[in-house]
């Protein structure tokens, strides 16, 4: 009896307070008990605040883009050389006669593979004259043999004028054996086309074939720019944009000179090659 009308107080109390039980599903606040006691979420005064859901996990992945025909083919031929590695380096470190003989196998198929890309490649050859190198440089004798003609043709008639806007540095040392060997060679090449010759003596020394030759005061060194210092040496100048280029170290035929020079002066890089 003392019980029920505790309970009966409390919701009289309850009543005329304006309050309604609190539950665990309903929150309302009051200044009494909320503002003033300061009770907080104990006594449901506040919700907690909501945990962000994962957006992650409610997205679902992009589905993939659908992998080309050039890329799955370039995927197959990956994993094919993959395994020929793993294939050779298991034979060869551990060998057994399963492991050799699946080696072998797998490279008999690269073998194969190459075969048929070589006659492809040949094919294409002689098909396309882009592709035939024999189309700008001869092979056969007797087509080499015109070509070299119409070369050397070529070659004498831009060679003759070299001495109008070319002229040479010649770097050597009077102890050189080579250099004596070769100053008569560029004697005879700067004779034959009128071209004029500066020779630096980098020891001091004289050379019989140019004895007019001045005595190297580190403009060789300089000029070298970091390359070794190989006599004898030949550099190009251009007398009317006064630039400079090495064609030779060392000693080399008459010929193979006039060919250096003809295409460092009457060709661009990879127009001849």
């Amino acid at each position: 009896m003392i019980e029920f009308a505790t309970r009966a107080l409390c919701a009289c109390v309850l009543a005329f307070s304006g309050l309604a039980p609190v539950s665990a599903g309903t929150v309302d606040r009051d200044d009494l008990y909320c503002a003033e006691r300061g009770l907080g979420h104990w006594f449901y005064c506040s919700r907690p605040e909501p945990e962000p859901e994962d957006q992650e996990q409610g997205e679902a992945a992009p589905p993939a883009a659908p992998m080309s025909a050039e890329a799955a083919l370039l995927a197959e031929a990956e994993a094919f050389q993959r395994r020929l590695d793993e294939l050779r380096l298991m034979a060869a470190y551990a060998p057994t006669e399963e492991r050799v003989r699946e080696y072998q196998a797998m490279q008999w198929r690269a073998m194969e593979g190459a075969a048929l890309f070589s006659d492809f490649w040949r094919r294409n050859v002689w098909s396309d004259p882009a592709l035939d190198y024999s189309v700008r440089r001869p092979v056969a004798q007797y087509a080499r043999s015109e070509w070299i003609d119409q070369r050397s043709m070529e070659m004498t008639a831009d060679l003759a004028a070299l001495s109008e806007r070319y002229g040479l540095f010649y770097f050597y040392r009077s102890d050189c054996p080579y250099c004596a060997r070769f100053s008569p060679v560029l004697r005879y090449f700067a004779d034959s086309h009128g071209v004029e010759v500066r020779a630096v003596s980098v020891d001091g020394g004289p050379s019989p074939e140019f004895p007019d030759a001045r005595l190297d005061t580190g403009q060789f060194e300089l000029l070298l720019g970091g390359r070794e210092a190989v006599v004898p040496a030949v550099m190009l100048l251009n007398t009317e944009t006064n630039t400079t280029h090495w064609v030779s170290f060392g000693a080399i035929s008459g010929q193979e000179l006039a060919q250096r020079i003809f295409v460092t002066m009457s060709r661009e890089p990879g127009e001849d090659y």
